[in-house]
């Protein structure tokens, strides 16, 4: 039986959840920034957004690019979580890594691009600057811890594999 923290309760979105909490939070973030942006209204015109928008992003490629990592991204930790591995194997954490990636890049470009207008021109710099390069630095983080979730499950789902030849013969 697998040693378990009583401090730490089991996620009601997995088993394996209580740890990607982070995770979580980012996949639901990208959903709802998707949501927002398909919303009437320019919220690329926004003053913290104007940079952002002047690189030539757009709402509908945005909430594109946020909708379709957010969804992919809660479905690989759910079925991480619900699955077993021999089931999902190490697919699952590769797909959140990949997923991480985009959300690593994009929140980079998003940082990059309010850093460059600050020294441009003589306003204030945004202060989403610490937002997003924080979630950027987290994302990359993200992107290793479940690299190396990839790598477990499939080594571990080796070693069952190997067991189980040996046992039927």
């Amino acid at each position: 039986m697998p040693h378990r923290n009583p401090l730490m309760a089991a996620h009601p979105a997995g088993p394996y959840s209580t740890y990607r909490l982070f995770e979580w939070c980012m996949a639901t973030m990208m959903i709802l920034i998707a949501v927002t942006l398909v919303m009437p209204g320019d919220t690329m015109e926004r003053s913290a957004l104007k940079p952002i928008a002047d690189m030539g992003f757009t709402e509908e490629n945005m909430a594109l690019f946020f909708g379709a990592v957010g969804v992919l991204r809660a479905m690989a930790l759910y079925l991480n979580g619900h699955f077993n591995n021999i089931v999902v194997g190490p697919k699952g954490a590769y797909i959140r890594a990949a997923c991480a990636a985009g959300g690593c890049f994009i929140m980079g470009q998003l940082t990059g691009a309010l850093i460059f207008e600050a020294f441009k021109g003589p306003e204030a710099p945004s202060f989403v600057i610490p937002v997003f390069g924080t979630l950027a630095g987290f994302e990359a983080l993200s992107v290793y811890i479940a690299a190396l979730d990839g790598v477990a499950r499939k080594s571990r789902i080796g070693k069952a594999l190997d067991q189980l030849e040996r046992m039927v013969g």
